[in-house]
């Protein structure tokens, strides 16, 4: 065992930190639910509503964040290094924040066409976010490391499976879309959601460096 995992042991446990994480990952769920809602909705104005259901998503994502990087201010000893704590709250909140820059984008644009691979890089988001939050669950008790890696590893390999799709829907608009401006449009909305993932993988590597210190 080591040190740090014995002085684990005689740090308080504030368990405001991990129920306000779990409270972030249950909120990015429901914006990647909503998201994938979304791309396949046929209505405009469901997906005008369903737009106006991420934003205040992402407000109640900001509030958890907020609440976050407070608790950090005023509570001396963390239950986890302080570093970590604020990279993992960063990571997490610009899940949130480039998904919900996909949805404005995909409003602003006025984007009626959803490719296939779009709507699959939509699908594999979603189950990334749900195996993140399965990962946060278990950070409080460090008991069942082997899921939470897991987790994480999946995590990993949902990246993979949206870069590839980013790639695809990349080469069929260059291959098909004879309208420059729509095929900026639609490049501009492929990558937010390829950033979301990319940053759901920041957040899977913290949490393995997390559980890489106190195991």
């Amino acid at each position: 065992m080591n040190l740090t995992r014995v002085l684990q042991y005689f740090i308080p446990k504030e368990k405001k930190f991990y129920t306000l994480f779990n409270l972030v990952a249950e909120n990015i769920v429901e914006g990647a639910i909503e998201f994938e809602k979304l791309v396949n909705s046929p209505s405009v104005e469901e997906r005008r509503a369903i737009a106006v259901k991420i934003k205040s998503i992402e407000k109640k994502g900001d509030k958890y964040t907020y609440d976050l990087f407070d608790e950090l201010n005023h509570t001396f000893i963390t239950p986890i290094d302080r570093e970590d704590i604020h990279s993992l709250t960063s990571a997490m909140d610009d899940v949130l924040d480039l998904i919900h820059g996909a949805s404005e984008k995909i409003q602003y644009y006025r984007c009626n066409t959803f490719s296939l691979n779009m709507k699959e890089m939509a699908a594999y988001f979603l189950k990334g976010c749900k195996e993140m939050q399965s990962a946060i669950n278990e950070l409080e008790t460090f008991r069942n490391s082997d899921r939470t890696m897991r987790a994480c590893r999946n995590i990993n390999e949902i990246e993979s499976m949206v870069d590839r799709h980013y790639h695809l829907a990349i080469s069929d608009l260059f291959d098909t879309e004879k309208d420059a401006i729509e095929l900026i449009r639609q490049k501009e909305i492929l990558l937010n959601i390829e950033k979301a993932v990319n940053k759901l993988e920041d957040v899977a590597d913290l949490i393995e460096t997390i559980l890489v210190k106190y195991n």
